[in-house]
């Protein structure tokens, strides 16, 4: 699914962009699952779980967002860790055989460019958001739990400490998502990264409780989107049958 460079790249820069940041960190998507299920996916499997290729990061903005954590993460992005805003995102060009940063300037084909974002998550989006930052972020509404309720799981990596939403909540996040996704690799990773928070991350699968934060319905969408093949895909990522992946995933909706 992930060339192998991607991933390591991606985890090379997680160090880094962890390193450069103030804690608590707060770690979201495919990184986030990494982390939740990884110890017990090594165990079982004797390989490390799905790496990601991009790098989430959650934000609770509120107050003056000039001084916000948000707006000190752009700052050390840019400035001391060289990535380009592009959007909502930030951005740097690894070259895909050396895997070392393109440096501005260096023309490389585009065949052997690979890029790492950086996607600034926020739990709401203020009026003024734009006219202090200049584009229009991701919103994640559920982020508000781990903000604000504390439904997070803290570990520390790279001797930091980072915030993660707890497995049911990140779960919730992965569901709504898949409807949406228009890129096969996306939609595939979410469905393993599901599968895995369900049967790695310490989740009783019959007793997963999601109803606190993804409606019946958004659950239904979710699994009519899923198909035999998606399922054959993501199987051979995780390791185990289809039918496997189907029966577990299915217990969503019950």
């Amino acid at each position: 699914m992930y060339k192998d460079f991607e991933t390591r790249a991606s985890y090379r820069y997680l160090k880094e962009v962890i390193d450069n940041l103030a804690e608590p960190i707060c770690i979201l998507g495919g990184w986030a699952v990494f982390f939740l299920v990884n110890p017990r996916f090594q165990k079982a499997q004797g390989r490390p779980y799905i790496g990601s290729r991009d790098i989430d990061l959650g934000f609770n903005v509120h107050g003056d967002l000039k001084k916000s954590v948000l707006a000190q993460t752009i700052k050390v992005l840019t400035e001391q860790l060289n990535f380009n805003p592009l959007s909502f995102r930030l951005v740097k060009e690894i070259h895909t055989e050396t895997e070392e940063e393109i440096k501005a300037g260096e023309i490389v084909p585009t065949h052997f460019t690979f890029p790492m974002y950086v996607d600034l998550i926020v739990d709401n989006i203020p009026e003024e958001f734009y006219e202090v930052f200049k584009f229009n972020p991701i919103d994640e509404p559920l982020l508000r739990f781990v903000f604000e309720n504390d439904e997070s799981v803290q570990m520390t990596e790279f001797d930091k400490k980072l915030l993660l939403p707890k497995p049911e909540l990140i779960l919730a996040m992965k569901i709504r998502s898949i409807p949406d996704r228009d890129k096969e690799h996306k939609r595939i990773k979410d469905i393993c990264d599901i599968f895995a928070l369900l049967w790695y991350s310490g989740i009783v699968p019959e007793k997963a409780n999601i109803s606190r934060y993804v409606s019946e319905n958004d659950v239904k969408k979710c699994l009519q989107t899923i198909t035999d093949a998606d399922l054959e895909k993501s199987a051979v990522q995780l390791g185990h049958s289809r039918e496997e992946l189907k029966k577990v995933i299915n217990l969503l909706s019950r």
